[in-house]
């Protein structure tokens, strides 16, 4: 089958006005996206700082460095390392670019020796052994970084933006260093994640070719930033630390914006002319392209309960979110602009009015958009349906956990039942759910644990975890601010040492913390879990378990195939209204009586209690707290 490219939009003006003063004259301004940014989609924060400087006045070109490096290094080992789930652990892909960054750090043997993996993991990805690995790292990226910096058209540049989030840190580095080195007069302006709060104000001390940083959004700092190198102006800006003028009193976060309705669409045209000049089909394959959105900043779970062991939004947890009518446009103009049909928001969680407003609007279009959204685990049957009609096909529900305790102490404000309600209900919606479950939270128990193994089997015919595994100790957390946690010994995660040099301050750059915490499982325990985790895994996918249940007047039928040993269970009369009154959500026996009660079916709270205690002995069950929930799902796909 032929690819047939659409012709991507013209230029059609900006959402909104040009607002404020326009500079004294239009800088030309590159964005650089470097590995190890995923390729599959583009870069939302040089789409949205690329729409938002051309609004200000200036021209503006977005860079994919990361698709151009990929074609080089090979798309499926870059793809690996992009994606490598132990990266937090040993950076990996931060090590391979820390030399063309820095030079020698610490000794290849002594990084080997502490992280002994990366040799397998390297061979697995490549084919190949340590003295490639050394030589990738010391010769092959360095070369890679010093051709790209030798490039003519960084010296057209008045100014040369680097975002940086997740593993694109010592890439960015380097190439800002190299570029500067080649191109002396170009101004060098960073920013991102990596550079929130005390780690942007340290890179901005120690790094003299970064000329400014950025810490904080950058919708308004950016451009006012731009507007003074342009100006010539040397007036402080608010989130902007800077090189030239250091007598300057020092700066705070940048200004956020509130209306969040009042920012450009992100244009991603210099992401699919990248993606088309070094040969699409070549570096994805079949892998469609995600398209990231924003429609909301901050959390309002967080605000309220900031989740334990969350590092998101760094000192940004106000919750601010597009109107479901602007979000709704916004969607329209880009699956309307770009050959896409896969769409991720960035949003830490849905705005809840987006249910009746944004959801329902699509649900009228019918389109076949197959949307992603981070969401909170409680959500109900009906408002999951509502995401499904809406093409909202794929969230993350942050359900954490299966046991309530423990996901108290995450302060997530969730429970077991609701979380496997959610579990359910998504399944019957074909809503793919991608979640973990964590452990080692201080104060949890064996119990904890065991009563999750304990539940496990009875939810193979539901979406499994992708694993199990103890947290990591992110900073802004706060089980990283605040001191009456029972965490201690807090240091920068050992890895760092091998990856910057030591005249930065590790612990100001560093977002990931070794610690030792108290009253926490055992490694057995976490072990134990992972094993049951990947048989509930491998069941999910070749077996095909089910448990359903097939209604007809005054019976309930149960079709058992979670185990290799079908089984089949009837309930009749208030037994079969009984158990389906648990399905939609946990209910109590008193609440249930009383339904029942109302529908002329007269028994006791104690009637209901040994019925469901007896379904919950079955495995058809499961209870929590004095509630129940039914785990079969209806045979009915419409009901």
């Amino acid at each position: 089958m032929s690819v047939i490219h659409l012709p991507l939009p013209r230029h059609r003006g900006q959402d909104h006005p040009q607002p404020g003063t326009p500079p004294s004259r239009s800088l030309r301004v590159a964005l650089v996206n470097m590995p190890w940014a995923r390729i599959h989609a583009p870069s939302i924060q040089c789409g949205l700082l690329q729409s938002i400087t051309r609004r200000a006045g200036h021209h503006c070109d977005s860079h994919y460095l990361n698709i151009e490096f990929a074609a080089f290094f090979g798309s499926n080992a870059y793809d690996s390392i992009a994606n490598i789930a132990s990266e937090r652990l040993h950076l990996l892909g931060e090590w391979l670019f820390s030399y063309a960054a820095f030079g020698e750090v610490t000794a290849d043997r002594d990084y080997f020796a502490e992280y002994p993996e990366v040799e397998s993991i390297w061979a697995e990805l490549t084919g190949k052994g340590l003295d490639n690995l050394m030589t990738t790292r010391r010769d092959t990226l360095p070369n890679w970084i010093a051709e790209c910096a030798s490039k003519p058209v960084w010296g057209e540049y008045d100014v040369i933006g680097f975002t940086s989030t997740f593993m694109q840190n010592t890439a960015s580095l380097a190439l800002g260093k190299a570029i500067k080195q080649c191109h002396p007069g170009v101004t060098l302006v960073y920013g991102g994640a990596n550079f929130d709060g005390d780690m942007g104000a340290e890179y901005a001390r120690k790094l003299p070719w970064l000329d400014h940083v950025v810490t904080g959004e950058g919708d308004l700092a950016f451009p006012a930033l731009l507007n003074a190198i342009a100006d010539g102006a040397e007036t402080p800006i608010p989130g902007v630390h800077g090189q030239a003028v250091p007598e300057l009193p020092p700066s705070t976060d940048a200004q956020r914006p509130n209306a969040l309705d009042e920012l450009p669409t992100p244009d991603y045209r210099d992401y699919f002319a990248w993606l088309d000049r070094f040969d699409r089909t070549r570096l994805l394959g079949r892998a469609p392209v995600r398209l990231p959105v924003e429609f909301s900043r901050g959390c309002w779970w967080g605000q309220k309960h900031h989740c334990t062991f969350c590092g998101l939004n760094a000192l940004g947890m106000a919750y601010r979110a597009k109107s479901g009518a602007r979000a709704f446009t916004e969607l329209a103009g880009l699956l309307r602009d770009y050959p896409v049909v896969h769409v991720d928001t960035v949003d830490n969680i849905l705005d809840m009015e987006y249910l009746s407003s944004f959801c329902a609007q699509l649900a009228e279009r019918h389109w076949d958009v197959n949307l992603f959204f981070e969401v909170k685990a409680n959500l109900t049957r009906e408002q999951l349906r509502t995401l499904s009609r809406a093409g909202v096909l794929r969230i993350q529900p942050g359900i954490e956990s299966l046991s309530s305790h423990v996901l108290t102490l995450m302060r997530k404000g969730a429970s077991k039942l609701l979380n496997i309600r959610l579990l359910k209900w998504a399944g019957y919606y074909g809503i793919d759910v991608s979640w973990n479950i964590l452990a080692g939270f201080p104060g949890e128990t064996e119990d904890d644990y065991a009563e999750q193994l304990r539940v496990i089997p009875l939810l193979h015919h539901l979406q499994p975890p992708g694993g199990c595994g103890r947290i990591w100790l992110e900073r802004f957390s706060p089980y990283f601010t605040d001191p009456s946690f029972p965490i201690s010994d807090i240091r920068p995660r050992a890895s760092y040492r091998h990856v910057y040099p030591p005249a930065l301050d590790h612990q100001e750059i560093a977002y990931f913390f070794d610690y030792e915490a108290s009253g926490t499982c055992s490694h057995e325990t976490v072990g134990a879990m992972h094993d049951a985790i990947a048989d509930w895994q491998l069941r999910f996918s070749e077996a095909k378990p089910s448990l359903i249940y097939q209604r007809l007047p005054d019976k309930l039928t149960l079709i058992d195939r979670r185990t290799d040993q079908p089984k089949r269970a009837v309930l009749a009369g208030w037994k079969a209204d009984a158990y389906e009154a648990c399905g939609d959500s946990p209910r109590g026996a008193a609440a249930v009586a009383r339904q029942l009660a109302a529908r002329d079916m007269p028994v006791t709270e104690d009637e209901v209690t040994a019925l469901f205690e007896q379904c919950c002995r079955a495995g058809v069950m499961v209870s929590d707290d004095g509630k129940y929930l039914g785990l079969a799902l209806p045979e009915n796909p419409g009901w």
